[in-house]
């Protein structure tokens, strides 16, 4: 069952995608799976199950096939924890999975069949693949403008039966209707990556240029590594005191904490319980470092959170985080009536006086969660506004092989730990607005 998962990063334009799970590794005990159709409401799938085997169907009311891409893999066994999830359990009627990135349950319940056109290949016309992914945003909550979807129908029909393009012509002109639905659903987690155009596409205009963000983000790196700030957890995070007197926590990315031998290399495992224990080492390492802080300056210092750079991850990773930071009576998240509350020591509260947090238009997802989650824990933000898109994604295919990603819950159900609707697609506005030209300073 060793090539069952399998490692699926893709990396275009400096960018990489998780888009199913990095590692396979032993669920806790096999589970007897009876065989038999299984469906979730949540990720709108099949799960089929056949002697101990699993395969996925991606279902939308126009198609539904054994897709590639997905957050489950295509096929999969009891006996690993399949892709960014792990095994709950199973019973004769239902199956529950555990997401790896927030630990939201994932449920399968037993269907009487599967749908017939499951059994056939799908058809990957360019009318097919714009039905499906409107199809494909209404299953996850995207309202999109009626008069403009039946443009977008009629050009991919045409596409259809224009014999005098070449079949590259052909994908860039879908490729370009593909980026208007999802530009008019106004998802800022939206993407589509056509990997035979090398193309790749996310929604969201950003106010700095791509060249000067990935220069800035180059230079900073840089300095954190001539730097004589710690850091630890595959260089996700950086810590010590500055020659200002604040105290600084840099935390990159929230995901591939910890990292695994493949072959001749070593391959960051996105989400694992691997990576939570690792910021329990970095942090009880950054609390000892507080105290010396604390010693040399005559009291605790003040926190400097940099978020600038970080574009999520796991959630799991950022609560852990903000309770270390500041465990108070309230949850983390919520996600869809799920509560997000991951606390482990250390206790970091008593170790500093307050603090501010960075935050830019690239600071995203769950590190927009952690941003929020600070300033209610009395932290002020100070850059530009984050991106908007608290929603965990959703990967699926389209017909032709094109992957997208969408959010997954409607905004009313992304809620702080007040119990306040999260601003998803306006992100959060800081207490004080810096200039562009601070937040991402080329050199």
């Amino acid at each position: 069952m060793t090539g069952i998962s399998k490692r699926c990063r893709l990396a275009l334009g400096g960018l990489l995608l998780a888009l199913s799970g990095c590692t396979a590794s032993l669920a806790p005990q096999q589970l007897e799976i009876a065989d038999g159709v299984y469906w979730s409401a949540q990720y709108h799938s099949y799960l089929e199950a056949n002697d101990g085997l699993l395969t996925r169907y991606q279902y939308t009311p126009s198609q539904c096939w054994s897709a590639d891409a997905g957050l489950l893999p295509r096929v999969f066994s009891s006996a690993y924890n399949p892709g960014q999830h792990e095994w709950v359990g199973a019973g004769r009627n239902t199956l529950v999975l555990r997401r790896l990135s927030d630990g939201i349950p994932v449920f399968f319940t037993r269907e009487p069949l599967l749908p017939a056109p499951c059994r056939q290949p799908p058809e990957a016309s360019a009318s097919a693949v714009i039905d499906t992914l409107a199809e494909v945003l209404t299953q996850f909550q995207h309202g999109l403008s009626q008069t403009e979807l039946l443009r977008w129908r009629y050009q991919a029909q045409r596409l259809d039966v224009q014999h005098n393009l070449t079949d590259t012509d052909k994908s860039v002109a879908l490729y370009q209707l593909v980026r208007e639905v999802l530009v008019d659903s106004d998802d800022r987690h939206a993407f589509v990556l056509a990997r035979e155009l090398g193309a790749y596409y996310r929604v969201n205009p950003f106010s700095v240029g791509e060249a000067q963000r990935e220069l800035s983000r180059q230079q900073w790196l840089q300095e954190l590594q001539q730097s004589a700030l710690y850091n630890g957890c595959e260089q996700a995070l950086w810590w010590g005191l500055l020659s200002s007197g604040e105290y600084y926590l840099g935390v990159l990315r929230l995901h591939g904490f910890t990292s695994v031998q493949q072959g001749l290399q070593q391959v960051k495992v996105s989400y694992s319980e691997a990576g939570q224990r690792c910021l329990q080492r970095a942090l009880d390492k950054l609390a000892s470092d507080l105290k010396k802080a604390s010693q040399s300056l005559g009291k605790p210092p003040s926190l400097l959170i940099d978020l600038r750079f970080n574009e999520g991850g796991s959630l799991l990773l950022a609560s852990q985080l903000a309770l270390s930071l500041q465990a108070q009576p309230l949850p983390f998240a919520s996600i869809n009536q799920h509560q997000l509350t991951e606390q482990r020591r250390p206790d970091l509260s008593r170790l500093y006086q307050g603090g501010r947090v960075l935050v830019s238009e690239i600071t995203a997802s769950a590190a927009e969660h952690l941003a929020q989650a600070l300033r209610l824990r009395g932290f002020s933000l100070h850059g530009q506004t984050t991106r908007g898109a608290f929603s965990p994604t959703i990967v699926k295919s389209l017909p032709n092989g094109w992957i997208i990603g969408v959010s997954m819950y409607a905004p009313a159900t992304l809620l702080d730990g007040h119990g306040q609707a999260l601003p998803e697609g306006a992100g959060l506005v800081p207490d004080q607005e810096l200039p562009a030209t601070w937040v991402f300073p080329v050199r």
